[in-house]
């Protein structure tokens, strides 16, 4: 004898409907493909630091070298507080107000690296100009996930050295100025 009960409501995990692409064969509609920009609507770069261990030391880095190149990177670095989860929509929205290039990240883990490039997916979604940045073993997060969107072409991504824990300032420098120059080039295209 079962005493499971089938719930009398569906239960959405996941504030859309893309678990349910897996799951439920109801034809759903589709949502319109993504225009994919890397050409912001103001010029400047905007950073959003997931707290991971060194991130803002490697993002603050990054900022002075692109300033020292003549590159606007405001100096406000938006924290989100868990790495893992995606942001609200209101953060969302203030980010793609500001029309500059947005970065996410550093991520250097598998749910935070999947929170950051979904980030980037949902602000491309609203029409900002928005990356992903991750390390090496965790690059392959934004085809993965990027299987439930439709986009007009690829959304980039920054992908730097792992780890970023652990590691001495030379390498904290390094990551820093491989970033910058990963940004610079997609900021000038």
């Amino acid at each position: 004898m079962s005493t499971f009960v089938k719930p009398s409501e569906r239960v959405v995990s996941c504030g859309d409907v893309s678990c349910e692409f897996l799951v439920d064969p109801i034809p759903r509609p589709k949502p319109p493909a993504i225009k994919v920009s890397t050409s912001p609507q103001h010029r400047e770069i905007v950073f959003v630091d997931n707290h991971k261990p060194n991130s803002i030391a490697i993002l603050r880095g990054a900022q002075a070298i692109l300033r020292a190149r003549g590159i606007p990177v405001r100096e406000e670095v938006k924290l989100k507080l868990n790495a893992s989860v995606t942001l609200d929509d209101a953060e969302l929205a203030e980010l793609a107000s500001k029309g500059g290039l947005i970065l996410c990240g550093i991520s250097d883990c598998g749910s935070c690296s999947a929170a950051s490039v979904r980030d980037a997916i949902l602000l491309q979604q609203r029409g900002a100009a928005a990356i992903a940045v991750l390390t090496k073993p965790f690059e392959s997060q934004m085809d993965r996930i990027a299987t439930y969107y439709e986009t007009d072409r690829p959304i980039p991504v920054v992908v730097l050295d792992h780890p970023m824990q652990n590691v001495g300032t030379a390498e904290l420098r390094a990551r820093s100025e491989a970033l910058a120059d990963a940004v610079e080039a997609i900021f000038n295209e």
